[in-house]
């Protein structure tokens, strides 16, 4: 049958094009597209990261008094409060001293599962993640990272590592910003991809603590095609549990989003109200600054009152609190896919380097591993996103997807599985 197609969009002069939903419905996307999308995913998720580096746990009882749009540091900062007594507060200084992106626990983690999926394959198994955990990931992990990796020491396998009887940090933010690359193996396929986020998520985590990662899996893999944010949130509401506490909480921003569109301030002061102590009858959640609760839904007001813009999104993550670097990281890398990693100001990415003539490329087409032991020191940013590209190309081909041509280019044509 003939199935008419979506709206075309274009990312930096490729076409892409998405059908309408419904038997016989099919996803196609150039190549090039997906390079530029996975480059965004990449250079986002580390724009973000640095972004709200300086304000990482700064911020609880009320947001940040404006939207942050550059690097800070406590030379600039004003009547800010940020971190000023270690590297946090030095994100510029220290591309100086790395001459390009640097990693950190938004990147890392997914660093080493880009290598296990490149040797173990997409069906890699809990068995074989333990090991690379074990080998690679030892240090500069934090909350249910490190509870897992320790009880992997101790002999355990996921997911014992993050269920509620061997790990207390079972609900804290750890599986969100560790876990989104499912989705660049996935792209336009979000079935997978919050299948994979689970399995992801409960290496550290349990119950309503995987649903945020969910979420954001399942966003990623549809901003492959579509733009719109509220579209993107529920979508992806749909494969989280009504019974979670982050479901009613989404349901929640949704609304007050509709109410005071305008005032991202309002939402954030309504999600501190109810979800930092969140209690609902008998049940009273966990309360934790790094708590995946309120950090995740600070993730959904931040894409949507952001409205689709790359700088005011990330912006409004940094400037939402609570633990903003890990927010802005997975909204970063969002709204890079969604938009291409053209979007990303430059600003972000070239011209900062305090002192220095700017960089040609992002972030100088590096990225320092100083974190994940026997792994290299140095990568291009463009090989990390080719290797992506091949993995997500597999995960393509092997869901019933083919290799076909648009206007003269490489793309891919796969059936759409909702």
């Amino acid at each position: 049958m003939n199935v008419p197609l979506l709206p075309m969009m274009v990312v930096s002069g490729l076409v892409v094009g998405a059908a309408f939903r419904g038997e016989g419905a099919v996803r196609v996307l150039t190549r090039e597209a997906l390079v530029e999308k996975v480059s965004g995913f990449w250079i986002g998720q580390m724009a973000g990261n640095y972004l709200g580096f300086p304000f990482e746990t700064v911020y609880v009882d009320e947001p940040i008094p404006v939207i942050v749009d550059r690097y800070y540091t406590p030379f600039d900062a004003g009547t800010l409060r940020l971190n000023s007594k270690d590297s946090r507060g030095y994100v510029p200084f220290l591309f100086t001293e790395f001459d390009g992106a640097f990693s950190d626990d938004d990147t890392d983690i997914e660093f080493v599962t880009l290598h296990a999926v490149e040797r173990y394959g997409l069906d890699i198994d809990y068995p074989q993640i333990a090991e690379v955990w074990k080998r690679h990931i030892n240090r500069r992990i934090w909350v249910a990272n490190r509870t897992a990796r320790n009880l992997m020491s101790k002999g355990l396998i996921p997911p014992e590592t993050g269920k509620k009887a061997n790990n207390p940090n079972w609900f804290q933010i750890d599986p969100q910003l560790v876990n989104e690359i499912w989705s660049a193996f996935y792209p336009g396929l979000p079935e997978q991809a919050a299948r994979r986020a689970e399995w992801g998520a409960r290496i550290t985590s349990d119950d309503w603590g995987v649903h945020p990662t969910v979420l954001y899996g399942v966003m990623f893999s549809e901003a492959f095609f579509e733009t719109s944010p509220e579209t993107l949130v529920r979508s992806a509401l749909k494969f989280i549990p009504v019974t979670s506490p982050f479901h009613e909480g989404v349901e929640d921003v949704l609304r007050w989003h509709a109410e005071a569109r305008d005032d991202w301030k309002a939402t954030r002061q309504k999600v501190h109200a109810k979800y930092f102590r969140y209690v609902k009858g008998d049940y009273a959640a966990p309360v934790s600054v790094v708590s995946s609760l309120v950090n995740g839904l600070c993730g959904v007001l931040a894409v949507l009152h952001g409205e689709g813009d790359f700088m005011r999104s990330v912006g409004i993550a940094v400037s939402a609190g609570y633990d903003c670097d890990n927010q802005s990281a997975t909204v970063g890398g969002l709204l890079g896919v969604m938009r291409g990693a053209g979007v990303i100001p430059r600003s972000l990415t070239r011209d900062c380097v305090p002192e220095e003539k700017p960089w040609d490329k992002p972030f100088n087409d590096s990225y320092i591993n100083t974190s994940r032991d026997e792994l290299p020191v140095h990568s291009r940013i463009s090989d990390l996103v080719e290797r992506t590209v091949v993995i997500a190309e597999k995960a393509i081909l092997r869901e019933g997807g083919q290799k076909t041509e648009v206007d003269g280019k490489l793309a891919y044509r796969w059936p759409e599985t909702r």
